[in-house]
């Protein structure tokens, strides 16, 4: 079904006045028609829109975060900063697990070194391990000067 065109056209309401139909609605604006003595002929207005094209050779094929190249590798420093959050929870002297825990999450978020599908899950399991890490070095920085 083709609609007509937007324009000002017989108002449904009130054929008195003329309203505005943008091409898909009826608008709220509404006027008076020209006087008696002219016949009422809609004023119809092209849709004028940015004109584009797309270049096939132009479009990205891969998806942002896989990088796009072929090889596909696993982050050292996400594996690390999960292995060391882990270690945090279970035994953490002084909260060394917790420091190199955090070195290894914000090395992990910011370069995680991972290309293909595994850059996503990467930073994901750096930036968890990073949350285990802080919660873990806190719990050892109160047992460790009696904050609480």
């Amino acid at each position: 079904m083709t609609l007509p065109a937007a324009g000002w056209f017989p108002d449904p309401q009130d054929a008195s006045r003329l309203r505005w139909w943008d091409g898909h609605a009826w608008g709220a604006a509404t006027r008076v028609p020209p006087s008696r003595s002219e016949p009422v002929v809609p004023v119809v207005v092209a849709p004028v829109g940015p004109s584009f094209s797309v270049q096939p050779a132009v479009l990205r094929t891969t998806s942002w975060a896989s990088g796009g190249t072929g090889v596909h590798r696993f982050s050292v420093y996400a594996f690390a900063a999960v292995v060391l959050a882990a270690a945090s929870i279970v035994v953490n002297p002084w909260g060394v697990c917790s420091a190199a825990g955090l070195f290894a999450g914000v090395v992990g978020v910011f370069h995680p070194g991972a290309t293909g599908g595994w850059r996503v899950l990467a930073r994901s399991a750096s930036a968890s391990a990073l949350v285990v890490a802080v919660a873990t070095a806190a719990v050892a920085a109160s047992a460790q000067f009696h904050l609480f």
